[in-house]
């Protein structure tokens, strides 16, 4: 377990992963902590693919492929490259194993660093073989709510200050997308007052919500903000009348479609990178 801090927050990451497994602040903790009951992971990388694929299998260049679910990078052993005090950086390169269900040479490098109290969580994506690469990635740190004592989990909102046009991603009872958009009626203004009901079918997987997320309560001082520059931003949480956690989760591409097995190649979502390049992708976490 590697631990950056500043003064103001106190952040812990795991090897396994490069997963976020701690976030404190003035002694409170914001991270969900995992438990058996709800979900035992705490905010996991999704590499090289997000979410679910139809029969865990997608297909390149006539090749059928296994993939579990987010992909292997939260399951994968990082290694440390450096770690300055206030900000750390690890890095995850292909092998065998990788190639053997992903086709692709990449090396990853997750760096999170400290200013303030903000936490950025920032990874370059490079192509490290010959020809093209393709590949999915997210976000999805989860949150704890109540973020107080003497409030509930219905007393919070979440806020999206720059939405402008909200659609949502219609999936299917499968929990794979069914491949279109439809508007997103659930907003207050330009908030959703949670309740666990939203949850009853699964994720709630949004457009057009402008890169700011707000969670907090009018009731409470304590609040979390996300910041980010995805497409797609998700709302999950464990379906119970008791889950005490949230998920904000940035996505720039999409799970598998229900009843196909995906050609990733066809898939204009995917993030392409040529011989050699890189892409950054960063979420920001502003803890108040």
């Amino acid at each position: 377990m590697e631990k950056i801090s500043n003064g103001i927050l106190e952040v812990q990451i795991s090897e396994t992963g490069a997963e976020l497994r701690s976030i404190r602040k003035d002694g409170a903790e914001y991270l969900w902590q995992g438990d058996e009951k709800h979900w035992k992971r705490h905010a996991p990388l999704l590499f090289p693919f997000v979410g679910r694929l139809t029969e865990k299998r997608y297909v390149y260049k006539g090749e059928s492929y296994e993939m579990t679910s987010h992909g292997f990078a939260p399951t994968s052993a990082f290694a440390v490259a450096s770690n300055k005090g206030d900000a750390v950086t690890f890095t995850l390169s292909s092998d065998e194993e990788t190639r053997r269900i992903y086709p692709f040479d990449f090396s990853l490098s997750v760096t999170y660093s400290l200013s303030g109290n903000i936490l950025t969580e920032s990874v370059e994506v490079r192509n490290a073989g010959r020809g093209k690469m393709l590949y999915g990635i997210g976000f999805h740190p989860g949150f704890c709510l109540p973020m107080e004592d003497g409030l509930d989990f219905a007393d919070y909102e979440i806020a999206f200050p720059g939405m402008t046009d909200p659609e949502y991603r219609v999936f299917a009872p499968d929990h794979l997308e069914a491949g279109y958009n439809e508007s997103y009626k659930g907003m207050t203004g330009k908030a959703i007052k949670l309740d666990h009901e939203l949850f009853a079918d699964d994720a709630i997987v949004l457009h057009g919500m402008g890169g700011r997320a707000v969670l907090s309560s009018p009731k409470g001082s304590r609040s979390v903000e996300v910041q980010y520059d995805a497409p797609w931003v998700g709302l999950w949480q464990t379906y119970a009348p008791d889950t005490p956690f949230l998920c904000i989760e940035p996505w720039y591409t999409l799970p598998g479609r229900t009843e196909t097995i995906v050609d990733i190649s066809k898939r204009d979502d995917f993030i392409h990178l040529g011989e050699g390049e890189s892409r950054t992708h960063s979420i920001s976490m502003i803890i108040g």
